[in-house]
Protein backbone atom coordinates (compact mmCIF):
# COMPACT_ATOMS: atom_id res chain seq x y z
CA UNK A 1 0.00 0.00 0.00
CA UNK A 2 2.90 2.42 1.21
CA UNK A 3 4.66 1.54 -2.44
CA UNK A 4 1.30 2.36 -4.25
CA UNK A 5 0.98 5.55 -2.43
CA UNK A 6 5.07 6.52 -3.04
CA UNK A 7 4.41 6.29 -6.40
CA UNK A 8 1.06 8.06 -6.84
CA UNK A 9 2.78 10.77 -5.14
CA UNK A 10 6.06 10.43 -7.53
CA UNK A 11 3.92 10.31 -10.64
CA UNK A 12 1.39 13.67 -8.92
CA UNK A 13 5.06 15.63 -7.89
CA UNK A 14 6.09 14.46 -11.70
CA UNK A 15 2.60 16.25 -13.13
CA UNK A 16 3.01 19.55 -10.98
CA UNK A 17 6.67 19.63 -12.04
CA UNK A 18 5.68 19.29 -15.65
CA UNK A 19 2.60 21.23 -14.89
CA UNK A 20 4.49 24.43 -13.02
CA UNK A 21 7.45 23.97 -16.43
CA UNK A 22 4.56 24.81 -19.26
CA UNK A 23 2.48 27.57 -16.97
CA UNK A 24 6.12 29.01 -16.88
CA UNK A 25 7.03 28.07 -20.13
CA UNK A 26 3.30 30.08 -21.66
CA UNK A 27 3.18 32.93 -19.06
CA UNK A 28 6.56 33.71 -18.11
CA UNK A 29 9.49 32.59 -20.43
CA UNK A 30 11.22 35.37 -22.89
CA UNK A 31 8.99 35.38 -25.46
CA UNK A 32 11.16 38.44 -26.85
CA UNK A 33 13.28 37.58 -29.98
CA UNK A 34 16.92 38.73 -28.67
CA UNK A 35 17.98 41.71 -30.91
CA UNK A 36 21.58 42.79 -30.06
CA UNK A 37 20.98 46.15 -31.35
CA UNK A 38 17.99 47.01 -29.45
CA UNK A 39 16.88 47.25 -25.12
CA UNK A 40 13.05 46.99 -26.33
CA UNK A 41 10.87 46.49 -28.87
CA UNK A 42 8.58 48.81 -30.21
CA UNK A 43 5.00 47.63 -31.57
CA UNK A 44 2.51 49.80 -32.73
CA UNK A 45 -1.34 49.04 -33.15
CA UNK A 46 -3.31 51.03 -35.32
CA UNK A 47 -7.10 51.77 -34.48
CA UNK A 48 -8.94 49.69 -35.51
CA UNK A 49 -7.05 46.69 -35.76
CA UNK A 50 -8.00 43.04 -34.96
CA UNK A 51 -6.79 40.64 -33.58
CA UNK A 52 -5.70 38.72 -36.56
CA UNK A 53 -3.80 41.93 -37.43
CA UNK A 54 -1.94 42.41 -34.11
CA UNK A 55 -1.11 38.41 -34.68
CA UNK A 56 0.31 39.20 -38.23
CA UNK A 57 1.91 42.29 -37.54
CA UNK A 58 3.67 40.74 -34.70
CA UNK A 59 4.54 37.81 -37.19
CA UNK A 60 5.74 40.48 -39.76
CA UNK A 61 8.30 42.48 -37.13
CA UNK A 62 9.72 39.20 -35.89
CA UNK A 63 8.85 40.26 -32.10
CA UNK A 64 8.09 37.33 -30.57
CA UNK A 65 9.85 33.62 -30.39
CA UNK A 66 7.06 31.87 -30.27
CA UNK A 67 3.42 33.40 -31.65
CA UNK A 68 1.52 30.44 -31.17
CA UNK A 69 1.81 30.41 -27.23
CA UNK A 70 1.00 34.34 -27.49
CA UNK A 71 -2.48 33.45 -29.22
CA UNK A 72 -3.01 30.41 -26.64
CA UNK A 73 -2.33 32.77 -23.85
CA UNK A 74 -4.30 36.13 -25.36
CA UNK A 75 -7.41 33.56 -26.12
CA UNK A 76 -7.29 32.53 -22.52
CA UNK A 77 -7.52 35.81 -20.99
CA UNK A 78 -9.96 37.33 -23.76
CA UNK A 79 -7.21 39.82 -25.14
CA UNK A 80 -8.23 38.85 -28.76
CA UNK A 81 -11.51 40.50 -27.91
CA UNK A 82 -10.10 43.66 -26.30
CA UNK A 83 -8.06 45.28 -28.86
CA UNK A 84 -6.42 48.99 -28.28
CA UNK A 85 -4.55 51.10 -30.57
CA UNK A 86 -1.50 52.69 -29.41
CA UNK A 87 2.53 52.34 -29.02
CA UNK A 88 4.08 49.90 -26.93
CA UNK A 89 7.56 48.87 -25.88
CA UNK A 90 8.43 45.44 -24.57
CA UNK A 91 12.16 45.02 -22.87
CA UNK A 92 13.87 41.48 -23.68
CA UNK A 93 13.11 38.70 -21.26
CA UNK A 94 9.43 39.56 -21.24
CA UNK A 95 6.71 36.75 -21.30
CA UNK A 96 3.46 36.22 -22.52
CA UNK A 97 1.76 37.12 -19.66
CA UNK A 98 3.90 40.60 -18.86
CA UNK A 99 3.07 41.05 -22.69
CA UNK A 100 -0.17 40.84 -23.03
CA UNK A 101 -1.42 42.68 -19.86
CA UNK A 102 0.61 45.81 -21.06
CA UNK A 103 -1.61 45.15 -24.42
CA UNK A 104 -5.20 44.32 -22.96
CA UNK A 105 -4.74 47.45 -20.44
CA UNK A 106 -4.01 49.70 -23.14
CA UNK A 107 -0.36 50.71 -21.68
CA UNK A 108 1.27 52.17 -24.03
CA UNK A 109 4.25 54.50 -24.57
CA UNK A 110 4.55 57.96 -25.14
CA UNK A 111 6.03 59.52 -28.09
CA UNK A 112 8.34 62.73 -27.28
CA UNK A 113 7.42 65.00 -29.86
CA UNK A 114 9.84 68.48 -29.93
CA UNK A 115 9.32 71.27 -32.93
CA UNK A 116 10.53 74.67 -33.58
CA UNK A 117 11.76 76.73 -36.58
CA UNK A 118 8.79 75.09 -38.14
CA UNK A 119 8.53 76.76 -41.81
CA UNK A 120 4.90 76.23 -42.64
CA UNK A 121 1.46 74.16 -42.02
CA UNK A 122 2.43 71.54 -44.58
CA UNK A 123 6.35 70.85 -43.01
CA UNK A 124 4.59 71.43 -39.37
CA UNK A 125 1.92 68.84 -40.55
CA UNK A 126 4.84 66.37 -41.96
CA UNK A 127 6.97 66.08 -38.79
CA UNK A 128 4.30 65.85 -36.48
CA UNK A 129 2.15 62.85 -38.74
CA UNK A 130 5.67 60.90 -38.76
CA UNK A 131 5.46 60.59 -34.73
CA UNK A 132 1.66 59.87 -34.04
CA UNK A 133 -0.97 58.00 -36.28
CA UNK A 134 -2.86 60.84 -37.90
CA UNK A 135 -1.94 61.39 -41.28
CA UNK A 136 -0.50 64.81 -42.72
CA UNK A 137 -3.49 64.80 -45.06
CA UNK A 138 -6.05 64.47 -41.50
CA UNK A 139 -3.81 66.83 -39.76
CA UNK A 140 -3.89 69.59 -42.77
CA UNK A 141 -7.66 69.11 -42.79
CA UNK A 142 -8.17 69.85 -39.19
CA UNK A 143 -5.69 73.20 -39.45
CA UNK A 144 -8.16 74.41 -42.09
CA UNK A 145 -10.72 73.27 -40.48
CA UNK A 146 -13.67 76.33 -41.15
CA UNK A 147 -15.61 75.80 -38.28
CA UNK A 148 -12.42 75.19 -35.95
CA UNK A 149 -10.99 78.56 -37.91
CA UNK A 150 -14.36 80.68 -36.46
CA UNK A 151 -14.33 79.30 -33.32
CA UNK A 152 -10.62 80.21 -32.47
CA UNK A 153 -11.61 84.07 -34.82
CA UNK A 154 -8.21 83.10 -36.79
CA UNK A 155 -7.43 82.11 -40.30
CA UNK A 156 -5.64 79.69 -42.05
CA UNK A 157 -2.59 82.14 -42.20
CA UNK A 158 -2.30 83.20 -38.62
CA UNK A 159 -3.46 79.59 -37.01
CA UNK A 160 -0.08 77.93 -36.99
CA UNK A 161 0.23 80.34 -33.77
CA UNK A 162 -1.47 78.04 -31.68
CA UNK A 163 1.72 75.93 -31.95
CA UNK A 164 4.08 76.62 -29.66
CA UNK A 165 7.41 75.59 -30.12
CA UNK A 166 8.75 72.86 -26.83
CA UNK A 167 8.55 69.38 -26.58
CA UNK A 168 5.67 67.95 -25.39
CA UNK A 169 4.64 63.80 -24.56
CA UNK A 170 1.68 62.31 -26.91
CA UNK A 171 0.25 59.06 -26.96
CA UNK A 172 0.91 57.91 -30.41
CA UNK A 173 -2.68 57.10 -31.49
CA UNK A 174 -3.18 60.71 -31.12
CA UNK A 175 -5.60 62.03 -33.60
CA UNK A 176 -5.28 65.41 -35.62
CA UNK A 177 -8.51 66.52 -33.49
CA UNK A 178 -7.07 65.86 -30.46
CA UNK A 179 -3.59 67.16 -31.10
CA UNK A 180 -4.71 70.43 -31.97
CA UNK A 181 -7.12 70.47 -28.45
CA UNK A 182 -3.90 69.67 -26.43
CA UNK A 183 -1.85 72.10 -28.54
CA UNK A 184 -4.84 75.01 -27.79
CA UNK A 185 -4.12 73.87 -24.16
CA UNK A 186 -0.85 74.57 -24.08
CA UNK A 187 -1.02 77.69 -25.86
CA UNK A 188 -3.72 79.11 -23.19
CA UNK A 189 -1.41 78.11 -20.36
CA UNK A 190 1.82 79.49 -22.12
CA UNK A 191 -1.01 83.24 -23.06
CA UNK A 192 -1.24 84.04 -18.76
CA UNK A 193 -2.48 86.81 -17.77
CA UNK A 194 1.25 88.33 -17.21
CA UNK A 195 1.83 87.39 -20.61
CA UNK A 196 -1.29 89.01 -21.98
CA UNK A 197 -0.68 92.49 -20.38
CA UNK A 198 2.63 92.76 -21.62
CA UNK A 199 1.35 92.05 -25.27
CA UNK A 200 -1.68 94.32 -24.25
CA UNK A 201 0.94 97.33 -23.66
CA UNK A 202 3.02 96.95 -27.39
CA UNK A 203 -0.41 97.23 -28.49
CA UNK A 204 -0.51 93.50 -30.24
CA UNK A 205 -2.47 90.66 -29.53
CA UNK A 206 -0.56 87.51 -28.76
CA UNK A 207 -1.07 86.21 -32.57
CA UNK A 208 0.33 89.18 -33.60
CA UNK A 209 3.17 89.09 -30.81
CA UNK A 210 3.61 85.67 -32.48
CA UNK A 211 4.25 86.68 -35.90
CA UNK A 212 6.27 89.35 -35.07
CA UNK A 213 8.28 87.18 -32.95
CA UNK A 214 8.66 84.74 -35.95
CA UNK A 215 10.03 87.67 -38.25
CA UNK A 216 13.03 88.70 -35.43
CA UNK A 217 13.55 85.08 -34.93
CA UNK A 218 14.78 85.00 -38.40
CA UNK A 219 16.46 88.83 -38.23
CA UNK A 220 18.59 87.55 -35.61
CA UNK A 221 20.80 85.11 -34.30
CA UNK A 222 20.91 87.17 -30.74
CA UNK A 223 18.20 86.61 -28.31
CA UNK A 224 19.74 89.65 -26.11
CA UNK A 225 18.91 92.37 -28.95
CA UNK A 226 15.73 90.81 -29.91
CA UNK A 227 13.78 93.45 -27.74
CA UNK A 228 16.08 96.39 -29.33
CA UNK A 229 14.64 94.62 -32.65
CA UNK A 230 11.37 94.66 -31.06
CA UNK A 231 11.46 98.12 -30.40
CA UNK A 232 12.60 98.99 -34.17
CA UNK A 233 9.25 97.06 -36.08
CA UNK A 234 6.83 98.56 -32.81
CA UNK A 235 8.53 102.09 -33.97
CA UNK A 236 7.56 101.39 -37.37
CA UNK A 237 4.02 100.03 -36.73
CA UNK A 238 3.68 103.10 -35.07
CA UNK A 239 4.81 105.67 -37.89
CA UNK A 240 2.77 103.57 -40.51
CA UNK A 241 6.07 102.72 -42.01
CA UNK A 242 6.45 99.04 -43.80
CA UNK A 243 8.47 96.79 -41.87
CA UNK A 244 10.44 96.11 -44.58
CA UNK A 245 11.95 92.79 -43.20
CA UNK A 246 14.27 90.68 -45.59
CA UNK A 247 13.07 87.37 -43.82
CA UNK A 248 9.17 88.08 -45.30
CA UNK A 249 10.09 88.09 -48.47
CA UNK A 250 12.60 85.29 -48.30
CA UNK A 251 9.26 83.65 -47.08
CA UNK A 252 7.38 84.61 -49.90
CA UNK A 253 9.67 83.61 -52.65
CA UNK A 254 9.98 80.08 -50.75
CA UNK A 255 5.96 80.34 -51.09
CA UNK A 256 6.56 80.66 -54.58
CA UNK A 257 8.62 77.39 -54.66
CA UNK A 258 12.23 79.97 -55.08
CA UNK A 259 15.13 79.08 -53.17
CA UNK A 260 17.63 81.36 -53.00
CA UNK A 261 18.70 84.70 -50.68
CA UNK A 262 16.77 87.52 -51.45
CA UNK A 263 17.92 90.00 -53.88
CA UNK A 264 16.63 93.63 -54.94
CA UNK A 265 14.30 93.29 -57.29
CA UNK A 266 12.51 90.70 -55.13
CA UNK A 267 11.68 93.67 -52.89
CA UNK A 268 8.74 94.54 -55.30
CA UNK A 269 7.65 91.01 -55.40
CA UNK A 270 3.61 91.05 -54.99
CA UNK A 271 3.05 88.90 -51.80
CA UNK A 272 0.89 89.60 -48.62
CA UNK A 273 4.11 88.56 -46.67
CA UNK A 274 5.94 91.28 -48.37
CA UNK A 275 6.59 93.95 -45.53
CA UNK A 276 8.44 96.39 -48.12
CA UNK A 277 5.11 96.88 -50.36
CA UNK A 278 2.48 96.33 -47.61
CA UNK A 279 2.44 97.93 -44.04
CA UNK A 280 1.62 96.10 -40.92
CA UNK A 281 2.27 92.75 -40.31
CA UNK A 282 1.97 89.38 -42.52
CA UNK A 283 -1.15 87.38 -42.14
CA UNK A 284 0.60 85.00 -40.85
CA UNK A 285 3.87 83.92 -39.12
CA UNK A 286 6.71 82.82 -41.39
CA UNK A 287 8.05 80.18 -38.82
CA UNK A 288 6.87 78.81 -35.15
CA UNK A 289 8.99 80.84 -33.16
CA UNK A 290 10.43 79.61 -29.83
CA UNK A 291 8.92 80.71 -26.73
CA UNK A 292 12.29 82.53 -26.01
CA UNK A 293 11.75 84.61 -28.21
CA UNK A 294 8.34 85.34 -27.68
CA UNK A 295 9.34 86.55 -24.29
CA UNK A 296 11.76 88.28 -26.30
CA UNK A 297 9.14 90.25 -28.11
CA UNK A 298 7.25 91.26 -25.69
CA UNK A 299 9.93 92.76 -23.57
CA UNK A 300 10.16 94.99 -26.68
CA UNK A 301 12.41 98.17 -25.47
CA UNK A 302 10.99 101.66 -25.93
CA UNK A 303 13.72 103.85 -27.75
CA UNK A 304 13.54 106.04 -31.28
CA UNK A 305 15.82 103.77 -33.05
CA UNK A 306 13.90 103.17 -37.01
CA UNK A 307 16.61 101.44 -38.48
CA UNK A 308 19.15 98.89 -38.58
CA UNK A 309 21.74 96.76 -40.19
CA UNK A 310 24.59 94.54 -39.45
CA UNK A 311 27.45 95.03 -37.74
CA UNK A 312 30.59 95.16 -39.38
CA UNK A 313 32.51 93.08 -37.36
CA UNK A 314 30.22 90.17 -38.56
CA UNK A 315 29.31 89.23 -34.66
CA UNK A 316 26.00 88.54 -36.17
CA UNK A 317 25.07 91.56 -33.83
CA UNK A 318 23.47 94.87 -35.63
CA UNK A 319 23.55 98.91 -35.47
CA UNK A 320 20.87 100.64 -34.74
CA UNK A 321 20.11 104.04 -35.99
CA UNK A 322 17.10 106.83 -35.41
CA UNK A 323 17.92 108.96 -38.20
CA UNK A 324 18.05 107.65 -41.80
CA UNK A 325 21.36 108.78 -42.01
CA UNK A 326 22.69 107.17 -39.78
CA UNK A 327 21.56 104.62 -40.67
CA UNK A 328 23.62 105.21 -44.16
CA UNK A 329 26.65 105.60 -41.86
CA UNK A 330 26.03 101.98 -40.44
CA UNK A 331 25.39 100.42 -43.40
CA UNK A 332 28.60 102.09 -45.52
CA UNK A 333 30.49 100.57 -42.37
CA UNK A 334 29.22 96.93 -42.95
CA UNK A 335 29.93 97.52 -47.08
CA UNK A 336 33.44 98.99 -46.28
CA UNK A 337 33.93 95.46 -43.60
CA UNK A 338 32.65 93.23 -46.81
CA UNK A 339 34.65 94.82 -49.31
CA UNK A 340 37.96 94.26 -46.96
CA UNK A 341 36.96 90.55 -46.71
CA UNK A 342 36.22 89.99 -50.30
CA UNK A 343 32.65 89.16 -49.53
CA UNK A 344 29.95 89.69 -51.90
CA UNK A 345 26.35 90.26 -51.18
Amino acid sequence: MRKKISIFLLFFTILCLIGFILSYSLLFKDNIVDAKSKKEQVFFIHTGATFTDVVSSLKKQHILKNIETFKWVAKRIHYDKNIKPGRYTFSNNSGNLFIIRKLYSGSQTTVKITFNNIQNKEQFAEKISKQIEASKSELLQEFNNPKLLDSLHLTEENFPTIFLSNTYEFYWNTTAAAFIERMLKEYTKFWNEDRREKANEIGLSPTNVTILASIIQKESSKYDEYPTIAGVYLNRLKIDMPLQADPTVLFALKKLGVSRRVLHGDLKIKSPYNTYINKGLPPGPICLPELKSIDETLNAEKHNYIYFCAKEDFSGYHNFAATWAEHQVNARKYQQALNESNINR
